[in-house]
């Protein structure tokens, strides 16, 4: 008996380590980033990308995307209204190791307007109908090569809109 437990502490060490180490992994294939922003192609629009990991099990993936301007004056971030959020849109089972999924809003601008947005992406898995599992990103730069990018390796983690 003496010897099956440190035997048993042992194994269920070891046992630890695989998902701990998937973890970080899973990490990397959640981000979300600005495509798109206010190109001769997508004028006064922003473009907004995200990737969020597969989980192995036929979990339902869900992404909803919310642009956010920037109060100079209040110095805080603030949802556009109206037509700043997205509907949540089902990405794809959780069966695959990430799924993508973009989102783009167009912007009305003023005259010697301008407006500094960013993304804001929330993500959730569900099975059988209930959350199991939520997370939340800002946009951020460094992710090359997004689908539907403008110019093509566009990634940044604000937008600036000026008319």
């Amino acid at each position: 008996m003496r010897r099956a437990l440190p035997m048993l502490l042992v194994l269920a060490c070891g046992l630890a380590v695989p998902a701990s180490a998937a973890t970080p992994s899973a990490q990397k294939l959640l981000w979300a980033t600005v495509n798109v922003c206010n190109t001769q192609t997508h004028p006064n629009m922003m473009g907004v990308r995200s990737s969020m990991p597969g989980d192995g099990d036929r979990t339902k993936m869900y992404m909803r995307f919310t642009a956010q301007y920037y109060s100079a004056s209040k110095q805080l971030w603030f949802d556009v209204g109206q037509n700043g959020v997205s509907k949540w849109i089902y990405v794809g089972s959780g069966i695959y190791r990430a799924k993508q999924a973009g989102y783009t809003f167009g912007f009305e601008s003023a005259p010697g307007a301008s407006y500094t947005l960013r993304g804001a992406v929330d993500f959730k898995w569900t099975k059988r109908g209930h959350i199991v599992r939520t997370a939340h990103m800002i946009t951020k730069a460094g992710h090359p090569s997004t689908t539907g990018a403008d110019p093509p390796d566009f990634s940044a983690s604000l937008c600036e809109i000026r008319d």
